[in-house]
């Protein structure tokens, strides 16, 4: 039975689990095997029993339960407003200019915005009414920035765990963004100059456009998702994506880590797709000199469905 937990072991680490809790599944799973063993049930029994290790590790990671991200304390915030949630369901609008935002939930049952910094907070315009939440900028702001005279300010945004956003929109420049613990149902995220970091959050319909910015997406799923990037990087680590992929980049890296998809179609002037533990079902790639590179320990059918290239390949292992 060792190559049958061996082979939950590979199963489990394409799942978002930790490694502390797949410890804690092999350990358990060694046990009854063992038990199964003792009361003398053979290995096809054992196996019959508990399942073939594929579906077996999908029917844990859904039982187990995941840890959220840490957040932020608020305490190095000062609360500037606050709006009753009555509805389990909201819109968030967010365009700001040199400002870094947070988003994270919260216990309490409304949403709470903080800030800190020396810039001057009556001159930004925050508002929640029939269900849409809305914090902008004055527009002044975005060119006393231009000509270094920069609003020193950060936003940190709170919303009840208990809601779901059914459309999120954020557009920024120069500004970091920071999102965790949330569960988007729309998701609209537009940048230039600034990073993004996104941790353990329900995206659903992903499209975001980055210039000139890294992003992050850790611990998270979405259903689908449209990126298109210019100069920045992006990397995922233990994402799960439910149906297609179609990622456009000019010079930027796409680095992707236990994580899968459906359709990945890739389309690229000089950045590389580099996957290591990435199961994608399906490829494509345009590119002038691009690559696309996957390296997987366990063997898996990837069918490449168009190679349209300059100098560019398409590596899988």
């Amino acid at each position: 039975m060792k190559k049958y937990i061996e082979d939950l072991r590979k199963e489990l680490l394409k799942q978002k689990l930790t490694n502390e809790e797949i410890e804690d599944i092999i350990s358990d799973h060694e046990e009854m095997i063992q038990n199964a063993i003792d009361e003398g049930l053979s290995e096809e029994q054992i196996i019959k029993k508990f399942g073939e290790p594929e579906q077996l590790a999908k029917e844990l990671a859904d039982f187990e339960p995941k840890k959220d991200a840490e957040n932020i304390d608020s305490e190095y915030f000062v609360l500037w407003e606050s709006f009753d949630v009555t509805k389990e369901e909201l819109s968030v609008l967010v365009k700001l200019t040199s400002e870094d935002v947070i988003y994270q939930p919260t216990d309490a049952s409304k949403i709470q915005v903080y800030y800190r910094g020396t810039g001057k907070i009556n001159r930004y315009n925050v508002s929640f009414e029939k269900g849409q939440f809305e914090l902008v900028g004055d527009k002044g702001l975005g060119f006393r920035f231009a000509f270094g005279k920069n609003n020193d300010i950060s936003f940190l945004i709170e919303i009840p765990k208990h809601v779901t956003i059914t459309e999120f929109t954020n557009r920024t420049v120069s500004s970091d963004i920071m999102i965790k613990n949330l569960k988007i149902n729309q998701f609209r995220l537009s940048t230039t100059s600034g990073d993004v970091i996104i941790e353990n959050t329900k995206l659903g319909d992903a499209q975001w456009h980055t210039v000139s910015g890294d992003l992050s997406l850790k611990d998270s799923s979405m259903e689908v998702l449209s990126s298109s990037q210019v100069s920045g990087d992006i990397q995922f680590e233990r994402v799960q994506i439910e149906k297609d992929v179609r990622c456009n980049t000019v010079s930027g890296d796409f680095n992707i880590e236990d994580s899968k998809c459906q359709e990945l179609n890739f389309s690229t002037v000089s950045g590389d797709l580099n996957g290591k533990e990435f199961y994608p079902q399906k490829v494509s790639l345009k590119s002038i000199s691009g690559d696309l590179n996957i390296k997987n320990k366990e063997r898996s059918t990837i069918i490449i469905l168009k190679k349209s290239t300059v100098s560019g390949e398409i590596d899988i292992e």
